[in-house]
């Protein structure tokens, strides 16, 4: 095992090493079911059949060009992941990652703003499928079950996977999310089969066919929403074999399978409407991928409501468990309260940051719809998402640079360390100036202010913690040098104590 320069890391009172029964279980995930975590993470149903229009509405035809923008942002960000999970393995992901190599500060900032995203997914995914299953059932059954009863539903199936165990819940997504793909493939192909006015064409790779360059821009900023969720992985390194191996291919993999799907299947939707009509592909009033489904497949049309069902419970449970993980490694860090780092005597599974999860998802998934509406919860926490996201990645990206040149400066690289993710940190800039210059509609423009918002109030709350010196924030700071080498750490002795051998890539 690689170590700092530093020699070995200082035990900060928070790392649980020295008590076996409270850790998380060790090397029990396969690179496939890690590969799903990441690709269920992104939900291609979702990503593939509601996020299309949307972006269409932006890009008009050129959304399949949006996606494969987002596609290659997301595969630079990717691969500095990749360079952080070869040296340290966390449940703590960014956190670790950016603690480790700038500090406890940012480590902490990144932190917070993380905390936008995964915990946040499990209230949109049931807002999302409770308003759209209440307008289905409502339109073709004539039922109107209220949209809540769908979201408190799916919390609770997400907190009960989350509580029995990561193999139960990996093993669950990795038959829903080949399930979700399979439909929604089959629906693009029979776009290309039988298109629509304007016939099979390549006019999506032209920008000047989109309606403005300020549409386009704003239409990767939803795309890199859309895909984001690969980093989903990263959380449960610890409970992964090999995870300087898995990890890395696992996000990689995921980005190269959907940043191809995304493409291919938005364009064989709006090949499959006619390109020539892209305007009321975008003001359609049914969902433009329910209408194929009806007009290719006739009663089987459900397929696609099975698929998207598929979509959020998979989605859901993927998210609750990089959610959990992560707010679990926060608090062994000791950014979060100790007691989160209860673990489950049988199911050795975060109890309390299960329960936590649960009830940031029953609020919000409640309070959210009060404040901007039911319907525009999607798409407003969608692009803060983004917005949030595009914070961390960026730190990050500065991050692998000071952490090769410091720790591991015989396998620096220009190129791979700097080069890379600095063209991935000017993109995402780029993008989301344009996205909001000008400002898109209300309640969409409110993302960007939510993400500033929530970032100052961090900023103060750091420095009350880091205020007087060394105390909680000597602890902080520590916490995130030594997180990943301290896992790595526990996990041998665990390994010996049973008269086991480590994984191939604990040996030193």
């Amino acid at each position: 095992m690689a170590h700092s320069s530093s020699g070995q890391a200082p035990s900060t009172g928070v790392t649980p090493a020295s008590q076996p029964d409270e850790h998380l279980k060790v090397g029990v995930l396969r690179l496939p079911g890690v590969l799903m975590q990441s690709v269920t993470g992104i939900a291609p149903a979702i990503a593939g059949l509601f996020t299309v229009q949307f972006i269409a509405l932006n890009a008009g035809v050129t959304a399949p060009l949006a996606y494969f923008g987002a596609f290659v942002i997301a595969l630079m960000l990717g691969y500095v992941l990749a360079q952080f999970t070869r040296y340290l393995s966390s449940t703590g992901s960014y956190y670790t990652f950016v603690s480790r190599s700038l500090g406890g500060r940012a480590g902490f900032l990144v932190a917070w703003v993380y905390l936008l995203f995964y915990p946040v997914v499990g209230a949109q995914a049931g807002t999302f499928l409770g308003y759209n299953l209440q307008a289905i059932l409502k339109a073709e059954y004539g039922w109107n079950v209220q949209w809540w009863w769908f979201m408190l539903a799916l919390v609770v199936l997400m907190a009960v996977t989350a509580w029995r165990g990561v193999e139960l819940s990996v093993n669950l997504v990795i038959v829903l999310g080949i399930i979700e793909a399979i439909i929604v493939l089959a629906l693009a192909v029979w776009g290309f089969a039988d298109p629509g006015s304007g016939g099979v064409n390549l006019g999506w790779l032209h920008p000047g066919n989109a309606p403005n360059f300020h549409g386009l821009f704003l239409g990767v900023v939803f795309a890199i929403f859309a895909i984001t969720g690969w980093d989903a992985a990263a959380p449960l390194a610890e409970e992964s074999r090999e995870p300087r191996k898995t990890i890395p291919r696992a996000v990689l993999g995921s980005i190269l399978i959907m940043g191809v799907f995304l493409v291919f299947v938005s364009w064989g939707q709006i090949t499959g409407w006619g390109t020539n009509h892209i305007s009321s592909f975008t003001s359609s009033g049914v969902l433009p991928a329910i209408v194929l489904g009806k007009q290719y497949w006739g009663g089987w049309w459900l397929l696609i409501l099975f698929a998207t069902l598929n979509s959020v419970i998979a989605v859901s449970i993927a998210c609750t468990n990089a959610s959990v993980r992560f707010l679990y490694g926060m608090s062994r860090g000791g950014a979060l309260p100790a007691s989160l780092l209860k673990i489950h005597p049988r199911f050795k599974t975060p109890s309390n940051a299960i329960i936590l999860q649960t009830g940031i998802n029953v609020a919000l998934g409640l309070i959210l719809p009060l404040l901007i509406g039911v319907a525009n919860v999607y798409t407003v926490t969608g692009t803060w998402f983004t917005f949030a996201l595009a914070f961390v990645y960026i730190m990050a990206n500065i991050g692998l640079c000071v952490f090769y040149r410091r720790e591991h400066r015989d396998e620096f690289s220009w190129f791979k360390h700097l080069i890379i993710p600095g063209i991935g940190s000017v993109a995402l800039i780029v993008v989301c100036y344009y996205s909001v210059v000008p400002l898109p509609p209300w309640p969409v423009s409110a993302a960007p202010f939510v993400v500033l918002g929530w970032l100052l109030i961090g900023a103060v709350v750091m420095l009350v913690i880091f205020r007087g010196g060394r105390g909680r924030s000597g602890k902080l700071a520590l916490a995130g040098a030594a997180m990943g080498e301290a896992n790595e750490q526990a996990i041998e002795e665990r390994f010996l104590a049973k008269d086991q051998l480590p994984p191939p890539d604990m040996e030193r």
